[in-house]
């Protein structure tokens, strides 16, 4: 018999508080609330749980923006986000700046976060029905919440009502969406800007997309480029953080890295291009720049027809350490025999910490009382996700953009992120069909989580909050 979680009963939880954001004590209220789903019948079938933060000494708030955040997974809780880097409380790793191969054992530590935007902006964070403390209330509904187009539905209603309950209509709306999140975000600008089954359009202002997905399953984009062109600034910049010393790399991460960019752009993109007709000589020559930009053997290159593999590069740039190297973020390793996998590597290190940040101090501070589990990645009860969409992620965020003509969008993405890499990233957004001049690409010296490591982190909420600002 499985085991049962106690019966759901949806709560509503109010607290207060101060954040203090460069220098100044910024008081906020929050609203933490189970946002019930109902069938056609008028039976709660699902909860989408928020946590709403409001700065409490704003007199008008009828044009103050609003800031609405989501992870991934699919199956993600909004832990990440929330105590990574937009609360008022985050996550710090004492002694560990790069927040790299973190403490997997308590105790943890949470402080005021410098950097949140409480100060110009209310935040919304979303634990989508069957993740975080959101719930599955009818088991047999799965299928209307656990796909691409059921699960944008389900949160355009929360969204809306959130905004009709708080008189929010005026303010500027950004949203920002991490890892599978990017799909979630470009969707639901289709289906919140005038798309689906009832007209009924809100305005964005800005979407972030932090960890690009819409490159990494057969409903999304398929790019007209080789993979191996796309991932091989992100095999660099992985060798270029285990191996600098050692190979005797002196330039810094971003020039090796943009070196690699300028040899995919021009000489590998021509060999590639010439296929078997390229000289012999002129291969091995791009054979050693691969291995020089990757740390693979040239041996190895040329076996792969120049055309590394990502885990041939995992195998590789550690290969003297007996180590796993982490696919979410390059810079973490596991020892041999760790049976995490490659996807587990980083983020069964971090999540512990984010687990005790979230299920303690942050609940305790937004006076949440429920015992109820937290689900950091959840499984759906077996109902296996539909990734298939009626238009194409990626095409959905270009037509938002092209209706609205002041929508502004984000690329975010971290180096060493070695699923959602930063070519990916490039890719799409130069060939998306996306408004270019209305398109930013950044990128940080970090993986798939680019608030670890108190640099990016930084770098992060400052580009954020300038994206905001505008």
């Amino acid at each position: 018999m499985a085991l049962q979680n106690a019966p759901f009963a949806a709560g509503v939880y109010e607290s207060s508080g101060v954040v203090k954001v460069n220098g100044v004590d910024i008081p906020y209220n929050t609203i933490s609330q189970d946002n019930l789903l109902y069938d056609e019948a008028g039976t709660a079938i699902g909860s989408v749980f928020t946590y709403s933060y409001f700065r409490s000494d704003v007199a008008d708030t009828s044009q103050r923006p609003v800031v609405f955040f989501f992870n991934g997974g699919p199956g993600a809780g909004s832990l990440w986000l929330h105590a990574g880097l937009f609360g008022p409380l985050r996550m710090v790793f004492q002694d560990n700046p790069e927040a790299v191969n973190t403490p997997h054992a308590p105790p943890y530590y949470i402080a005021n976060n410098d950097w949140c935007l409480l100060d110009i902006a209310d935040l919304v964070f979303f634990d989508p029905v069957g993740t975080g403390w959101g719930r599955l209330i009818n088991k047999e509904a799965g299928t209307r919440f656990f796909g691409i187009d059921e699960d944008a539905e389900s949160l355009k209603v929360i969204i809306h009502t959130w905004v009709n309950h708080y008189k929010r209509w005026n303010s500027p709306k950004y949203i920002l969406g991490e890892s599978y999140g990017t799909v979630r975000a470009a969707v639901l600008s289709d289906v919140l800007t005038g798309q689906g089954a009832n007209l009924s359009s809100m305005g964005l202002n800005g979407i972030v997309l932090l960890g690009n997905a819409m490159g990494n399953a057969d409903s999304m984009l398929k790019f007209n480029m080789e993979d191996a062109i796309l991932a091989l600034p992100t095999m660099a910049a992985a060798h270029w953080y285990h191996n600098r010393e050692r190979d005797h790399i002196t330039c810094t991460l971003k020039e090796f890295v943009d070196e690699c960019y300028a040899f995919c752009d021009q000489e590998y993109l021509l060999a590639l291009w010439a296929g078997h007709t390229l000289d012999p000589a002129a291969k091995e020559k791009i054979a050693e720049r691969i291995s020089y930009f990757t740390g693979i053997s040239k041996h190895d290159v040329l076996k792969q027809d120049i055309r590394p593999d990502m885990r041939l590069s995992w195998q590789q740039v550690i290969e003297d350490q007996f180590a796993e190297i982490g696919r979410l973020d390059g810079r973490f390793t596991l020892p041999y025999g760790s049976r995490s996998g490659r996807e587990g590597v980083a983020i069964c290190q971090y999540t512990p910490s984010f687990m005790a940040a979230m299920c303690g101090p942050i609940k305790e501070n937004l006076k949440i009382t429920h015992d109820r589990e937290y689900y950091a990645i959840a499984r759906f009860d077996g109902v296996t996700w539909n990734r298939k969409s009626r238009n194409l992620p990626y095409e959905c965020l270009s037509a938002s953009m092209r209706r609205n003509n002041q929508l502004r969008v984000m690329f975010a993405t971290g180096y060493y992120d070695m699923a959602c890499t930063i070519g990916q990233a490039r890719y799409l957004a130069r060939h998306g069909g996306y408004p270019i001049e209305r398109v930013e690409i950044n990128e940080y010296a970090s993986g798939h989580m680019v608030y670890l490591g108190e640099e990016p982190a930084k770098q992060f909420a400052d580009d954020v909050r300038a994206f905001i600002k505008i």
